[in-house]
């Protein structure tokens, strides 16, 4: 009798724990961009460049799958800023020659 109750109360903690374990979310990743006018170098010319963080070019966002990236973007130019998520999506297996 007493080792059906030590199995059984082993088995409701098991239970327990693998419906506990299988109910986890993806990764949340928060990053903030800041976009401003800054001076930049291209071939040793000075220029005037967007600047993402005042980086150029802009943070490289190394990512996997199923992570969520949150990204907050503030404009600070004088006028609408636009990005393009075009090839943050492909894979860079896909760019490879056979």
């Amino acid at each position: 009798m007493r080792d059906s109750m030590a199995f059984c109360a082993s088995l409701v903690v098991f239970l327990l724990f693998l419906g506990n374990g299988v109910n986890c979310e993806d990764p949340y990743r928060f990053i903030t961009w800041k976009i401003t006018y800054g001076d930049i170098y291209p071939l040793g010319v000075k220029q005037q460049g967007i600047l993402i963080n005042g980086q150029f070019p802009g943070p490289q966002i190394d990512a996997v799958t199923n992570e969520n990236l949150i990204i907050s973007v503030y404009n600070y130019l004088r006028e609408p800023f636009l990005i393009s998520w075009f090839h943050f999506f492909v894979s860079h297996a896909l760019h490879e020659a056979p």
